[in-house]
């Protein structure tokens, strides 16, 4: 009998083995292209990081200039130009994702937007991280939050840029029909639509937290 019971539990827990490795390999399938750019993102911050860590001095402090983040003054007023200068460059990103989707061959150019913003990030965070123990405190708390936001963002921007560049690109096949694409262009702007609140939340995450704890850990 308990040779019997050791023998079920063995198939229980390679029954259980089994249904987490295809659960798993079916979610790598219907999200590799969100985990293909995902990795794309990561290999931008750690070539970012490796930049700062081989520039020089002089271009170590040109760089401290560009990536520097600011305590938040002047009240109200400083908080709305903060908040663009925040959101501004990820939505120029999404916009130039926008636009890139009404290409054919716009879906190569759309797939480095990622690597582009996590350069950024992984230069950022370098720049901190050489300031000492405070500054890693500051990129986890003021830096990393925000970008994670807005990454999330350029991410979907760039997914669904490319699907419908390629959308397109099939209508100029010699077999492709024409027409047929005002339902995905709909699709299209309403997903935009919502990618660029996120972008905005973004903004506002980062005006929030320098707004709280900019003082305590940037001065």
């Amino acid at each position: 009998m308990k040779e019997r019971t050791n023998s079920e539990r063995l198939n229980f827990a390679s029954g259980n083995a089994a249904k987490t490795m295809k659960s798993w390999a079916e979610f790598i399938a219907d999200n590799r292209l969100l985990l293909l750019f995902t990795i794309v993102f990561m290999v931008g911050a750690l070539i970012g990081v490796m930049v700062f860590a081989l520039s020089n001095t002089l271009i170590s402090g040109e760089l401290a200039t560009i990536l520097e983040v600011r305590v938040i003054i002047d009240g109200f007023r400083g908080g709305i130009t903060a908040l663009f200068s925040s959101c501004f460059s990820t939505l120029f990103l999404l916009s130039f994702l926008f636009v890139l989707g009404f290409s054919a061959c716009g879906a190569p150019f759309a797939a480095v937007v990622p690597l582009f913003f996590g350069i950024g990030l992984g230069l950022t965070e370098a720049y901190y991280a050489s300031t000492g123990f405070k500054g890693m405190v500051a990129a986890a708390i003021l830096i990393i939050p925000h970008y994670i936001i807005a990454a999330t963002a350029l991410l979907f921007g760039s997914m669904e840029s490319i699907r419908m560049s390629v959308l397109l690109s099939r209508q100029l096949l010699p077999n492709g029909g024409i027409g047929g694409l005002w339902q995905d262009f709909k699709l299209y702007c309403v997903r935009f639509l919502v990618y660029f609140c996120i972008a905005f939340s973004s903004g506002v995450a980062d005006v929030c937290l320098r707004l709280l704890l900019g003082k305590v850990l940037l001065e």
